[in-house]
């Protein structure tokens, strides 16, 4: 077996020609490549009258009971997003709710806009109900494109942290829960910091790290070994 082997890459040594750009060339001129540039025009055909059936189909369908047919199924396409639009009683009711907050003028351009980032009244109602009743649209839309829901800030807040817009923008666009923070509390540290949340939860220091740290250097370690331990052992 071994002098197979040998004689096989004794072979590869002896020729200048690599063996797998060898092995291609011999199937790709080899008898069956006419018969495989046929059969591929076949499997295109197929695939164009499949398309065409469908197409068909399409129009068979959409003109079913009123006998009219659309000129084209990107009509269809076209009428699917429109809906996908706020309607313009959706639009109005908004328009009302937002004008009783003070936010008076707003076209439906302003509104579809609002929409768009993720700011409805009910939204900024939830916000405004929290003691943000100074809230611009501005923060609003801040508050809503970084997922500060009013339900995280009405837990922070129940956990102590009494924030601006600013404080609640920079918590969530370092990805700080109020799960998170719960649990760093529950773990003895109810005197963290946002500040701190954001340095930890940017640098990766897990609920796991904090409880493993605990066991091996006592539960009053404090969050600064914690954290300069999680950055030595990055």
């Amino acid at each position: 077996m071994k002098k197979k082997s040998d004689r096989f890459e004794n072979h590869l040594r002896d020729s200048d020609e690599d063996p797998l750009d060898a092995y291609i060339d011999k199937v790709v001129h080899s008898p069956s490549q006419s018969y495989n540039n046929q059969h591929s025009g076949n499997q295109f055909g197929k695939i164009v009258l499949a398309v065409a059936i469908l197409i068909g189909g399409y129009y068979m369908v959409s003109g079913i009971g009123s006998w009219t047919f659309s000129a084209s199924p990107i009509d269809a396409i076209t009428s699917t997003v429109s809906e996908a639009q706020p309607s313009q009683d959706l639009l109005n009711r908004m328009g009302a709710k937002m004008e009783e907050m003070g936010y008076a003028g707003l076209t439906d351009d302003d509104l579809r806009s609002l929409r768009s980032d993720g700011v409805t009244a009910t939204y900024v109602s939830n916000v405004r109900s929290l003691g943000f009743t100074d809230l611009t649209l501005e923060d609003a839309r801040r508050l809503a494109s970084s997922d500060a829901s009013s339900s995280f800030m009405a837990m922070m807040m129940e956990l102590g942290y009494d924030l601006s817009v600013d404080g609640f923008v920079q918590l969530r666009d370092a990805r700080v829960t109020a799960y998170y923070t719960s649990n760093v509390h529950d773990l003895g540290y109810r005197d963290v910091t946002p500040d701190q949340l954001i340095r930890m939860q940017k640098i990766g220091v897990s609920i796991d790290l904090i409880e493993q740290l605990q066991q091996e250097r006592g539960e009053d370690v404090s969050l600064k070994e914690i954290i300069r331990y999680r950055i030595s052992n990055q």
